[in-house]
């Protein structure tokens, strides 16, 4: 009888863990891909910034050589 009692517990347990970890996989995943977007949208923005700082230097400096 507690036999039979601890296998029926040992097999409820194992049958939720895995249940729970069944979603593991794309939870994972989906939280990269939301990373990947914030990096490449943050990356996209500093390239902006920076190519309009360039141009603004250069353009200053290319006024300042036509005087």
């Amino acid at each position: 009888m507690n036999s039979l009692k601890a296998f029926l517990i040992v097999t409820l347990m194992g049958a939720s863990v895995a249940a729970m970890a069944e979603g593991g996989g794309d939870a994972v995943m989906a939280r990269m891909d939301a990373a990947r977007a914030s990096a490449m949208a943050a990356s996209q923005q500093s390239r902006a910034t920076d190519a309009t700082a360039s141009n603004q230097t250069t353009s200053s400096g290319e006024t300042a050589r036509s005087n």
